[in-house]
């Protein structure tokens, strides 16, 4: 399988620029061969509180996520693509949506909310899907510190698991040492518990972060392959935003 890595900027809140680029990058990845692109946590939305903004949470009838899913069909390039979702109930969500051949193929809930995402709603199912013959799960940001979330996409057949993330930094990064440090940190804590979940059930980890400033949080980046021996395939060198096309032989 080829799949493209986008450590992308996602504004906050600007669902219609950050669908362009979405749309845009799976135009790019169709170019390149690719089956499959990952986009980080909350790309479509961008990063939400729902304490504070709850009107930027979206169904998964929005609009947008309906044109993302046709984009799918029209470049042959299979979505996984996170929003903050209001659920049919009401409950807010970090949702990462799978879309492929012009369909919206189903979704995966954040099951281990990480620090400052108390007023989500933390669900307890684990979704596997399929794609070009490659089965994959899904762990969002924070559940990379979890066993579980690693295990239960193994235990229903997956070689590879997607990781997606929004960390952001605490402070604002000022000037590129302070991007530096911030990328530091991040750079050890998600190649990391990468490695250590690859290592211990032979998997194949993709790995795609948001980055760059939006109006009142940065994010450190990074797009990575990390194989099942726990080594490094490939990756994006630094904080800022980028692609990384890469082949994955599960």
């Amino acid at each position: 399988m080829r799949a493209l890595l986008a450590a992308l900027r996602c504004p906050k809140g600007d669902v219609a620029g950050n669908l362009a680029a979405h749309v845009r990058l799976l135009a790019d990845a169709a170019s390149a061969g690719c089956d499959l692109a990952l986009f980080p946590e909350m790309s479509l939305t961008g990063s939400v509180d729902p304490a504070t903004h709850r009107e930027r949470l979206i169904g998964l009838d929005a609009p947008a996520i309906a044109a993302l899913a046709r984009a799918t069909g029209e470049t042959g390039v299979g979505a996984c693509f996170g929003i903050a979702e209001r659920s049919p109930a009401g409950e807010p969500h970090i949702t990462q949506v799978f879309a492929a051949s012009g369909q919206l193929i189903g979704e995966q809930r954040k099951r281990h909310l990480g620090e400052g995402e108390e007023a989500f709603t933390a669900a307890t199912t684990t979704v596997v899907f399929g794609r070009r013959g490659v089965t994959f799960g899904v762990a969002i940001c924070a559940e990379a510190g979890f066993d579980g979330p690693f295990d239960e996409a193994v235990a229903a057949g997956a070689s590879l698991v997607l990781f997606p993330a929004a960390p952001g930094l605490h402070g604002r990064r000022t000037t590129e040492e302070s991007w530096r440090r911030g990328f530091a940190w991040w750079e050890g804590l998600a190649l990391g518990d990468a490695q250590r979940h690859a290592r211990r059930l032979g998997l194949w980890i993709a790995l795609a972060a948001q980055a760059g400033a939006t109006a009142d949080e940065d994010f450190p980046g990074l797009a990575a392959l990390v194989g099942p021996d726990g080594q490094v395939a490939a990756r994006l060198p630094d904080w800022r935003p980028g692609v990384l096309t890469v082949d994955i032989p599960c």
